[in-house]
């Protein structure tokens, strides 16, 4: 990789910490089409990108990760009783979504990715939250049943489950803050379980050097410790610029980014 490489990755985790430090989300859903769009840049193969993309991302996923945990918990956000009922059933279904991005073709993954960046967008844009009447705690099987769902749906792009655990969560009735530390817990059990995954349970790339299963660790090396140069950065920021005008750049970027790989994957589809 050339000097210009280097800095476009450390761009990237710069990048994509700032925008968790000012919206309170996983860096998953900048990381994964970035790391896909850098793969393209050093010439990676192309059968290989969304695959090495996921893989990279869910190993980044456990530093930021095991930083957001630990933070949420010294506030006192994190209830481990939900932790435990629900962590088993997310690694599962990590695993079981690791197996079926196995066997998708990279372009089937670019659809699928974009098509939830899509989803999500329009969530943001609309500023949408789900109102529950108080609840009591859903019994096991629904634990189950959620997690197994948080977890598939990681394992199969390479990010964290929060558009799924939160709205779950505020379900279980907690408040907003106690719901988004917990979420936050669950993403670093998601990251190493992931992480292992892709990297004994994927057959990999032989041919492309510095990766291992479904990881390429320059990328993971480079990224990581910027992803936490960039939250701090984005903390302040989220001081300066209003939520809306947050929300709205964010939403309008996964637009931009969704289309982009949804059409991009319907491209070599066809």
């Amino acid at each position: 990789m050339s000097y210009l490489d280097f800095a476009l990755f450390a761009l990237l985790g710069i990048g994509a910490g700032t925008m968790s430090g000012m919206l309170g989300i996983g860096g998953g859903m900048i990381i994964v089409p970035g790391l896909f769009y850098l793969f393209s840049v050093i010439d990676l193969p192309s059968y290989s990108l969304m695959h090495l993309a996921a893989g990279s991302a869910m190993c980044i996923m456990i530093f930021t990760s095991a930083s957001s945990t630990f933070s949420h918990h010294v506030r006192g956000d994190v209830q481990w009783g939900i932790f435990g009922r629900i962590i088993a059933a997310i690694g599962f279904g990590v695993v079981l979504g690791n197996v079926l991005s196995n066997h998708l073709d990279t372009d089937w993954l670019e659809i699928i990715f974009g098509l939830f960046l899509l989803a999500i967008s329009v969530k943001i844009l609309l500023d949408w939250k789900p109102a529950f009447e108080e609840t009591t705690m859903p019994p096991i099987w629904v634990f189950a049943t959620v997690g197994t769902l948080i977890g598939f749906k990681s394992g199969v792009l390479g990010i964290g489950g929060g558009a799924i655990s939160v709205p779950f969560l505020l379900y279980c009735g907690l408040p907003m803050s106690k719901a988004s530390g917990t979420s936050a817990s669950f993403t670093l059990p998601i990251a190493i379980v992931g992480t292992l995954s892709f990297l004994l349970l994927s057959p990999g790339y032989g041919n492309i050097t510095w990766s291992t299963g479904y990881i390429y660790w320059p990328a993971v090396a480079l990224v990581a410790p910027f992803t936490m140069i960039g939250a701090p950065i984005g903390t302040q920021l989220s001081h300066i610029i209003s939520p809306q005008q947050l929300r709205r750049i964010f939403g309008w970027l996964l637009v931009v980014i969704g289309l982009r790989m949804f059409s991009g994957g319907i491209q070599f589809l066809a």
